[in-house]
């Protein structure tokens, strides 16, 4: 097995931050109780509160897939389109 680590880095408008973490809610329980995920957080820069990383760690590829499908995941890009300053930056190790 070969893990997978996502660092999506996201920018909110301002004053949007706790609609942005009341959507990611749904995600974050959803992606923890996946058989093949880690580890799955979501941390606020608390120096410019309009700035999020999600963190999340996978057991291989598929498991990446699994979330990628998810209806959570789904529902969560949804959710959040009209609530980000610019598109999420994501990159995966």
């Amino acid at each position: 097995m070969e893990k997978k680590t996502i660092v999506a880095r996201v920018e909110v408008l301002p004053g949007k931050e706790e609609a942005f973490k009341k959507v990611a809610e749904g995600v974050i329980e959803g992606t923890r109780k996946e058989a093949g995920n880690i580890s799955y957080n979501l941390y606020q820069n608390t120096t410019v509160p309009t700035m999020f990383v999600f963190y999340e760690e996978y057991k291989d590829e598929a498991a990446m897939g699994v979330h990628a499908s998810s209806p959570y995941f789904k529902a969560f890009v949804e959710g959040i389109k009209d609530l980000l300053a610019k598109d999420m930056a994501i990159e995966t190790y």
